[in-house]
């Protein structure tokens, strides 16, 4: 047994849980948060965001959310306390919307130039962290989301 399924087992018995059940809380797996978020959505809508969702916890595995009353904050896990706050942490932001995915980004307005169904927010108010909106409408725009900022969805080291 290695040194870290010891501690997962250790851990999980603390805990009163299986192994599994451990690391699918540690995971968001099925734990109710990502529900409450997408419970307003229509269907088409609903079925991305839990696609989107999926992809940004496997590159993040531990990741945490923060609940906002109209977004979700995507915030890694180990991220050391900012003077700023946990907004600051932010590196993604879903926006609780009926019937459109909408993401917005800290990232650089430059960066989706070119991008259909992207918006420069600089000096503009809007929800969610960041100077970037990309709405995603099917499975095609967000497979190319996926692709093209997977440097910025992958975790820093």
């Amino acid at each position: 047994m290695t040194d870290v399924e010891e501690y997962l087992r250790d851990a999980a018995a603390l805990a009163g849980l299986t192994p599994e059940d451990l690391l699918a809380r540690v995971l968001h797996v099925e734990d109710g948060v990502f529900a409450e978020v997408v419970a307003a959505m229509d269907g088409p809508t609903k079925v991305l965001a839990a696609r989107l969702d999926h992809e940004i916890r496997i590159r993040n595995p531990g990741l945490h959310y923060v609940m906002r009353s109209m977004f979700i904050g995507y915030r890694r896990e180990g991220v050391t306390h900012s003077p700023l706050g946990e907004r600051s942490q932010i590196f993604l932001s879903l926006i609780r919307n009926r019937s459109r995915l909408e993401v917005v980004l800290p990232a650089d307005p430059q960066r989706v130039a070119s991008m259909p169904n992207a918006q420069d927010l600089q000096g503009k108010g809007h929800h969610g962290v960041g100077n970037v909106r990309l709405l995603l409408s099917n499975d095609s725009e967000v497979d190319r989301f996926l692709r093209d900022f997977d440097d910025w969805l992958a975790p820093r080291s």
